[in-house]
């Protein structure tokens, strides 16, 4: 919680293109990530087979359960 309170002062206090500069490598990081953490399941049997059923789920849709 004390991150989002300094996160929230720092954009209350800085002109939004210095804070939006930070926001943008902090979800480009993020997307990195997720990009290496796919690339590795891809490495594995199982891996493969959480894959295929993750896609399999989003193909039909996620009902929110």
């Amino acid at each position: 919680m004390e991150y989002v309170e300094r996160w929230a002062e720092f954009v209350r206090n800085n002109h939004r293109n210095k804070w939006k500069r930070a926001l943008n490598v902090f979800i480009d990081a993020q997307y990195d990530k997720a990009r290496k953490f796919y690339k590795n399941l891809e490495k594995t049997e199982e891996g493969r087979k959480i894959l295929e059923r993750l896609r399999a789920e989003k193909k039909k849709g996620y009902s929110g359960d």
